[in-house]
């Protein structure tokens, strides 16, 4: 056994303010469920989706649908265009890329 005694190197870590990270929390929370990243997959494909055509191609119902659309558009994940009585949703141009990133990964059932 060696005399010499292993220590941590004392580092002058400036204060860190957690709550500076509250919004990447929030947003990794909310991608932290299947259904909100089967929608994001969607409006990859598609741009912009009206909530409508959403409730088909994922075969749930719609007060459903909407509930995970208002969770990502409250942490701005998307971006909302209103055309009358439609909703339209897309990817905010700023997190493009990090659901591109999420989702270039994703394979589909039966491929190996």
């Amino acid at each position: 056994m060696s005399d010499e005694v292993e220590q941590c190197e004392i580092k002058k870590i400036e204060n860190v303010d957690v709550e500076e990270y509250d919004r990447i929390s929030r947003i990794l929370n909310v991608l932290g469920n299947k259904t909100r990243i089967a929608i994001l997959a969607v409006m990859s494909k598609y741009k912009e989706t009206c909530a409508c055509e959403l409730q088909p191609a994922l075969r749930m119902p719609q007060p459903t649908i909407t509930t995970h659309l208002r969770k990502m558009y409250d942490v701005g994940l998307l971006k909302r265009k209103e055309i009358w009585k439609f909703s339209y949703y897309y990817v905010s141009p700023q997190y493009e890329g990090l659901v591109s990133d999420i989702l270039k990964n994703q394979t589909k059932t039966g491929d190996s």
